[in-house]
């Protein structure tokens, strides 16, 4: 896992991201036989997103990893990929850092993307279930940032759906 990701990430071997997307279907599918969820109904609207990356580290590889996997599995699921969250500020990246480092790393580093009602819509009536795509969990500090920074903005249930841990 660490060769494909290595192969995906950081040589660009974009071809890959089908692979990783149909990964990731098999995680989804796996989180709504644990849940027990129904289909996504008037009420209840499911989204993708995605951890954003820097606009420095974009530059680097030319794409960011976790929204080609959202996309192949949005598009391979049904459910619309929107882009809800931006990057404030670059980090260095989180596989040097040890744990604790990671965690004070993170802090205000997300925000929610302007357009999020114009996205989401503004229903009292619909509750929203928000997937966040990304390539690796190790800590967990990323996802739990990008879910605290949803959570002030929007009432949703937030589960994060990742390749590797």
């Amino acid at each position: 896992m660490k060769e494909l990701l290595a192969r995906y990430k950081y040589r660009g071997d974009e071809r890959l991201k089908t692979v990783l997307g149909q990964m990731l279907v098999h995680s989804y599918h796996l989180l709504h036989k644990d849940r027990d969820t129904p289909a996504e109904t008037d009420s209840m609207k499911e989204f993708i997103t995605f951890v954003p990356v820097s606009e420095r580290r974009m530059l680097e590889r030319g794409f960011n990893q976790a929204e080609q996997m959202a996309v192949e599995l949005g598009q391979r699921i049904g459910v619309p990929v929107i882009p809800l969250l931006k990057r404030s500020k670059h980090t260095d990246k989180q596989s040097f850092k040890k744990r604790s480092e990671r965690l004070d790393d993170l802090e205000h580093v997300f925000e929610v993307n302007d357009s999020i009602h114009n996205n989401l819509g503004e229903s009292l009536a619909t509750s929203f279930v928000i997937y966040i795509v990304d390539d690796v969990y190790t800590t967990g500090s990323t996802m739990n940032q990008c879910a605290k920074v949803l959570g002030e903005y929007i009432s949703a249930e937030v589960f994060g759906l990742t390749w590797a841990r």
